[in-house]
């Protein structure tokens, strides 16, 4: 009975998280209709730079926080700070400087991802592709040690079986995406 209790918590986050992902498909619905890509991949062209600078901070306020660098930490001691340190600085000048840049061309050839950008620019299609292929495969090791890691803190705090949190996680990640978008991406970072 009070591993039901531990789990509670859990279930309800992810509830409300369904809900507003549901909310958000309906109020967008005429949006999308006009313009599903730009909707649904970069909120409408809505969402400013702070809500960028938020994302990326709550992004780092996730497991490789709480896993990761603990760990990291555990085995080279304070040598890891210097790590974290450059990572601060690179995300600045990425996104202050490079990205603003790319918003500005992606604007003006009303692109909607990178990969996008890169075709316009390059007239490639095979980059393009080869593009999308790498991004996809990164994004996709990143998801898996973020999973991976929920799942573990997941077993850890609730008493539930490592498979059973990685599938709660799995499951609810892919639908309020699916349904959201990344109206709703960016307001479970900022609720994270």
């Amino acid at each position: 009975m009070s591993s039901i209790v531990n789990i509670l918590p859990a279930l309800a986050f992810l509830l409300i998280l369904l809900s507003i992902s549901a909310y958000i498909q309906r109020t967008s619905k005429e949006n999308r209709q006009k313009d599903f890509a730009k909707d649904y991949f970069i909120g409408g062209r809505t969402l400013g730079g702070f809500v960028l600078a938020m994302t990326t901070a709550a992004t780092y306020s996730s497991v490789s926080t709480f896993v990761g660098g603990p760990g990291v930490a555990w085995v080279i001691g304070y040598g890891w700070l210097y790590m974290a340190i450059v990572q601060v600085v690179v995300i600045f000048l990425v996104l202050g400087v490079f990205g603003k840049k790319i918003a500005l061309i992606a604007r003006e050839i009303d692109a909607v991802t990178v990969i996008d950008v890169l075709r316009a620019r390059y007239h490639s299609d095979f980059l393009a592709n080869m593009a999308a292929v790498v991004i996809v495969a990164f994004f996709c090791a990143t998801m898996v040690a973020q999973f991976v890691g929920a799942a573990k803190l997941f077993e850890a705090v609730t008493g539930f079986s490592y498979l059973t949190g990685l599938t709660m996680f799995g499951l609810i990640v892919v639908i309020y995406t699916t349904i959201g978008g990344w109206m709703l991406a960016y307001f479970v970072k900022m609720v994270k």
